[in-house]
């Protein structure tokens, strides 16, 4: 059996689905945000009140945590040591106050042109140690070529300065280049570690005091799990983990076999996705966040700061809907209107206070001068409104950029939505009116408010790792799992793909996946008109696939 949970910032939703992925137990709990463990650990425990420690076999979080510490800019202080080289602007990068451009560099072969100078290394930590910086993170331009100057910066550290607490090496969380998304993805990793390691030891101090011995996994930006061990490691990667559990859960409980839009209505945002055929749209160079681009590769969505539970304002003579959440919907005892109100009053939801939220909504009715049914249905009209604007919006972006699915690039697509599905709780009362304004059809599946926490229990593991051979200095190396061996002249671009395959297999241990090439390119080196070697990169990753919700 499989637990999976979402972790929103209105509700918590668990699921727990047999070995054949039915569903057999659901549950929706208000998100207290002061207290993540607490809410998931009350979510465990009523899903399993009647199961012995050994039935289940595994629990999947969807969290939202990395996310809010990056948005609302509550991450702690991290010193960046960085190692760009000659040729760049070193101000570009400099994402952090307390930044350091250190000397020595590594060339595009992994060739060290310039050592790194150890005394100017150790009066910089000093200085992070100094000013209470106690995360730090560690980035060289060419460190997945070669990842030396990194590794002898990190012993560096551990063994002159304890008080460090958490240490972020560039080349394990990406084997690819772009040296400013991979300054930008080193920056909020060393950021939002402290915090993101605190959480999963509360969680496994919860779950053992639960008697829940099960392995825990992360839900991933791409749709994928990882251990709690690389969530430590890399917490960067679970970013967008929300979004990402909404688009699985949407896989699993429909057919996306046409181009369908996604909406996945929550209480404090929308989250609007893309279906292209039976695959999502997908970021493989890295997601945004925060204006931050990152080498994190990611599900394609886009937010909106409005959902059922968004405060209703008059501002200008005009309703505003969102960001800002108060608490519940008025007619659940909250303290002002909401969307969830208007729904209310109009009789497109069987559940709530009506008087509650007529109370709500009258002062607001009388300053525009409006009855409180046509108010509420104005409200109505105007949330569809801003959801609408925004996905005219991105089609409008999608047709004019390269737009890629999991597995592949699509070239020369106009991308026409012919439906869309809807999960969420507001979904069954809003996704009709929206798919009437634009013309399209519809579908609310069943069990769509807890949807996500099912696209968290059936998501499997997802792994990428990058090979790079120079064949003139005998040697590969795949950054990301951390290994370096010597080859031969005879080494070539098939050999490597069945290393990589082999290696990145071997890196999920107990698990058997399909393990696929998603580039492979091999290049000559050329001097004095002889070949002398070959420059090959290779790209291995976990084969995407889902899972569906056995509805028998």
């Amino acid at each position: 059996m499989q637990l999976g949970i979402d972790i929103g910032g209105t509700h918590t939703d668990g699921v727990l689905l047999d070995q054949n992925n039915q569903l057999l137990k659901h549950n929706k709990l208000p998100t207290q945000p002061q207290d993540l463990t607490k809410t998931i650990l009350t979510s465990c425990q009523q899903l399993t009140s009647n199961l012995t420690t050994k039935q289940l076999d595994r629990l999947v979080l969807s969290t939202t945590l990395a996310t809010n510490l990056i948005v609302k800019e509550e991450y702690r202080a991290a010193g960046l040591l960085l190692i760009p080289g000659p040729g760049l602007n070193p101000d570009w990068y400099s994402y952090s106050p307390h930044a350091k451009i250190l000397s020595g560099s590594i060339d595009h072969r992994g060739r060290e042109v310039k050592s790194i100078d150890e005394a100017e290394i150790k009066q910089a930590i000093a200085g992070f140690i100094k000013n209470e910086v106690l995360n730090i993170g560690i980035c060289g331009k060419f460190s997945t070529r070669n990842p030396e100057h990194e590794l002898k910066i990190k012993e560096i550290i551990e063994d002159d300065f304890s008080e460090v607490e958490n240490i972020t090496l560039s080349h394990k969380l990406s084997g690819k280049l772009n040296y400013p998304r991979r300054v930008a993805t080193t920056y909020l990793n060393t950021g939002v570690q402290t915090e993101q390691n605190r959480f999963i030891s509360d969680i496994q101090t919860g779950l053992n005091k639960l008697n829940l011995e099960a392995p825990v996994y992360i839900l991933k930006a791409d749709g994928g799990t990882m251990s709690l061990q690389e969530a430590k490691n890399a917490p960067i990667k679970s970013i967008n983990s929300g979004p990402a559990a909404s688009i699985m859960g949407i896989f699993g409980l429909t057919e996306p076999s046409e181009t369908s839009l996604g909406l996945d209505i929550g209480g404090t945002t929308t989250d609007i996705s893309l279906f292209i055929g039976q695959e999502p749209i997908f970021k493989p160079k890295g997601i945004t966040i925060n204006d931050y681009k990152t080498s994190v590769r990611g599900l394609y969505n886009q937010s909106i700061g409005a959902g059922g539970d968004s405060l209703i304002q008059i501002k200008n003579g005009n309703l505003k809907i969102g960001p800002q959440r108060k608490g519940p919907a008025a007619a659940f005892g909250g303290p002002a209107p909401t969307p969830t109100d208007a729904l209310v009053i109009l009789g497109l939801t069987n559940s709530g206070d009506k008087e509650k939220a007529t109370a709500s909504l009258k002062p607001l009715a009388e300053e525009m001068n409006l009855s409180i049914q046509k108010l509420a249905d104005r409200i109505i009209t105007e949330f569809c409104s801003q959801i609408q604007n925004k996905i005219n919006q991105m089609l409008t972006k999608l047709n004019n950029q390269p737009v890629y699915t999991i597995n592949k690039l699509l070239t020369n697509n106009r991308i026409r939505p012919t439906k869309i599905t809807g999960i969420g709780g507001p979904a069954k009362a809003i996704i009709p009116k929206l798919a009437d304004r634009l013309n399209l059809n519809y579908e609310v599946p069943n069990y769509s408010p807890v949807a996500n926490a099912i696209g968290a229990a059936l998501a499997r593991t997802t792994r990428e790792c990058t090979l790079y051979a120079d064949t003139s200095r005998d040697y590969y190396n795949i950054p990301e799992l951390g290994i370096e061996e010597k080859i031969t002249a005879e080494f070539n671009l098939k050999k490597a793909e069945r290393i990589a395959k082999q290696k990145l297999k071997a890196n999920l241990k107990n698990q058997t996946p399909e393990i696929e090439i998603t580039n492979n390119q091999a290049f000559n080196l050329v001097r004095g008109f002889n070949t002398t070697g070959q420059i090959i990169e290779v790209t291995a990753q976990v084969k995407p696939g889902r899972r569906k919700l056995n509805a028998n």
